[in-house]
């Protein structure tokens, strides 16, 4: 049941993000310049996108656990975790450049 409130919790944000973008991390600490570069680059969508594919694979995850009779698979909310961070990390300086 944990990875469904997992899951649940990551779509809230992606929704969040994709209306707020003040809430990524960092924004606010970018110039003006960069800002606008972000907002016409899409990096909100693209926040988004990711918190909800992350919040999707770990509600997926749950169920084939419990379909396959493999509880260990209900931890695969930490590997989701872990592996979105690093996509957002690292694809999000593309979005602050100037296309």
């Amino acid at each position: 049941m944990q990875s469904i409130y997992i899951g649940l919790f990551f779509i809230a944000i992606g929704i969040l993000v994709r209306f707020f973008p003040g809430l990524i991390a960092g924004y606010n600490q970018l110039s003006s310049r960069e800002k606008d570069n972000a907002l016409t680059n899409g990096l909100h969508k693209f926040m988004s996108t990711v918190f909800s594919i992350m919040g999707a694979l770990a509600i997926l995850a749950h169920f084939v656990a419990e379909w396959t009779d493999m509880p260990s698979l209900k931890n695969i909310a930490i590997l989701v975790t872990l592996i979105g961070v690093v996509v957002m990390v690292v694809f999000s300086q593309i979005f602050t450049k100037e296309r």
